[in-house]
């Protein structure tokens, strides 16, 4: 089979975030996979609203700067597609964020021009999540998942539970929603970041989310409080790329700041992704009690750093992790008891098979695009080779 052109709207590059290395044209975590079996790929330049690139307004993306990147990809493609650079019946399109405006546009386009090209995106949560933070958008957002749903030809999702969620609220349909896993390159972590032998591990407790409510920061605070007052050899790190701390919501700012001033939560602020990786490689458990959250890189990153995660048994963790590295949502005892276990506890070498079958997600993806036409699916390409079977004998 012949392997079709993909034409790439990567996410813009955000220091406080991965997409840094995701989305990075050269050796990002998919173009380097692409490039090295020889697929063709073409990437659609964006323009930063700012040039320090750093997120102003908002946690995740920036207000104002995410609506600007896209519009600027858009443009750009529309003038090549204009001057017939690609051929449409050769290429697909896959977008790192289903959250993309004007992917409308492009659909306009196609159909008045007769060239169609088969569009495909990474959905991460959006307004279907009532743990998102667009979920409050939900009244008018739902309208345009919808809608871009029923132009996709492919929407990736990273878990069946989000799948479902998808399924739930019509965002696309059982044939064009594929649980692929989440892109990850684990080798170009560790080839670029990492040494050859590890830290020894100290007994340390490493908290990696944005403190926003979604990510329940909060609990957290609960859990380093009692476990320091069990055990004060435990130390607990909270860190950010940001060059201060901060939060949308004041009161947890305020908590986090006051918690800087004790001996109880270390902050490790404005860390870049070589510090970072120090702090997980040197870190025995990795901590976490988000609401929303579908399988994260921070979990990945910390799995190949040979961190033991703790989180909760909630959403599509039961999926990934073997129940003794869940404890019960919001019960403090419960994630005490479970820290306490697991920070001297040498880390299960197994767990890296969840690393090798996300490293795998983009295989998956392609083999999807590579295989489909412009109308939505009839059948499910890889259903006998889903996402979670190299972790069923788990079950």
């Amino acid at each position: 089979m012949s392997k079709k052109h993909i034409i790439y709207f990567p996410l813009e590059p955000y220091k406080e975030r991965y997409t840094v290395q995701l989305s990075a044209k050269e050796d990002g975590w998919l173009t380097h996979r692409w490039a090295s079996h020889d697929i063709p790929f073409t990437y659609i330049e964006g323009k930063p609203l700012r040039a320090d690139s750093t997120i102003h307004n908002g946690s995740v993306l920036d207000a104002n700067g995410r609506g600007y990147w896209c519009c600027s990809q858009i443009m750009n493609f529309l003038e090549r597609y204009n001057n017939n650079e690609f051929d449409h019946l050769n290429s697909v399109i896959y977008f790192d964020d289903m959250w993309s405006p004007g992917i409308e546009a492009l659909a306009y386009a196609f159909h008045l021009t007769g060239k169609p090209i088969p569009m495909y995106a990474m959905l991460h949560a959006q307004s279907i999540d009532i743990f998102d933070f667009t979920y409050p958008m939900r009244h008018w957002m739902r309208h345009f998942e919808k809608g871009i749903g029923k132009l996709l030809s492919g929407i990736f999702v990273t878990s069946t539970v989000l799948k479902d969620l998808c399924l739930e609220h019509g965002i696309g349909n059982d044939l064009n929603v594929f649980t692929a896993g989440l892109p990850y390159n684990s080798d170009m972590v560790r080839e670029k970041y990492l040494p050859t032998e590890f830290p020894e591990k100290k007994r340390q407790v490493v908290f990696s989310s944005r403190l926003d409510w979604e990510k329940n920061p909060l609990f957290f605070v609960e859990v380093a409080t009692k476990v320091k007052s069990i055990d004060k050899t435990i130390d607990f790190i909270y860190t950010t790329s940001k060059e201060n701390l901060g939060s949308n919501d004041e009161h947890i700012q305020k908590v986090f700041e006051g918690m800087g001033k004790t001996d109880i939560i270390e902050m490790r602020v404005n860390q870049d992704k070589q510090q970072y990786y120090q702090t997980l490689l040197e870190s025995a458990v990795q901590f976490n009690c988000a609401w929303q959250d579908f399988v994260s890189w921070t979990l990945l990153e910390a799995l190949t750093c040979h961190c033991t995660p703790v989180y909760p048994y909630f959403r599509s963790f039961p999926e990934v992790l073997p129940p003794n590295y869940l404890y019960t949502p919001e019960n403090v005892d419960h994630a005490v008891d479970m820290i306490m276990k697991k920070i001297d506890e040498p880390f299960n070498i197994d767990l890296l098979k969840i690393v090798k079958g996300f490293d795998n997600s983009w295989a998956r993806m392609y083999e999807y695009m590579n295989r489909s036409g412009y109308d939505v699916f009839t059948v499910d390409p890889l259903h006998e080779d889903s996402f979670m079977s190299f972790w069923l004998d788990k079950k």
